[in-house]
């Protein structure tokens, strides 16, 4: 083996030597970043999947709020007219005892019969006017049912807009990532196919250095 020969031997062994080595430790360092992406990437996905568990209540509990509040609403609103109702009947008997009192004063009525029938009225009177009042208590209560049920809805509604922000930003954060990390394989596999294109290069300037033939010496 001529000198030549042996030195594009040694030279091309260094090559494939320094590829090798720079390819391994390309290669251990781009599986450690596609691990670590992926790693997030599995954390992030984890973490939508929380935000849209919760997202999910919230909007079942905003369904269910306004669904009481509109019952409320209804219920409070029959209460009202009921309450209405009476409000009238209890003017229109008043108003018939008011007619009793100067029939009786003006000597249309005697004592007895004018006492029977205020009788009558005052007990009706005040039956209406105990409903009335049990009637109002309830408008009342269902009042303060529909302002708590009123704020539940608006918390639960700031609430799950804010679980929406989160929960866009973090699939957007997500989504970076699964583009980082295509990104990072893609780069990967180039360095590789390079590292394979040197190789080659390399093997066949060992062959043509080995085969090609020393030329002949010239006569003096």
């Amino acid at each position: 083996m001529t000198s030549r020969k042996l030195a594009l031997l040694v030279l091309g062994l260094a090559v494939v030597f320094l590829l090798v080595s720079s390819g391994c430790v390309s290669k251990s360092t781009h599986v450690a970043q596609i691990a670590e992406k992926q790693a997030q990437i599995d954390q992030a996905q984890n973490r939508i999947a929380e935000l849209q568990k919760a997202n999910d209540a919230l909007t079942k509990g905003l369904a269910d709020a306004k669904a009481s509040l509109a019952a409320a609403q209804n219920e409070n609103a029959q209460l009202k007219q009921e309450a209405g109702a009476m409000k009238d009947q209890l003017a229109a008997l008043e108003s018939q005892k008011a007619e009793l009192d100067k029939a009786l004063a003006a000597g249309k009525l005697t004592e007895e019969s004018y006492k029977k029938k205020v009788s009558g009225l005052n007990w009706a009177i005040a039956g209406l006017k105990k409903n009335l009042a049990d009637k109002e208590a309830a408008i009342t209560a269902k009042d303060a049912e529909i302002s708590q049920l009123q704020s539940t809805q608006a918390s639960l509604k700031a609430a799950g807009e804010e679980q929406a922000r989160k929960l866009a930003a973090l699939t957007k954060d997500k989504n970076d990532l699964q583009a980082l990390m295509e990104k990072t394989v893609s780069g990967k596999n180039t360095f590789i196919g390079v590292l394979i294109a040197l190789l080659v290069v390399a093997v066949i300037l060992a062959i043509v250095g080995f085969s090609r033939k020393p030329r002949p010496a010239q006569p003096m």
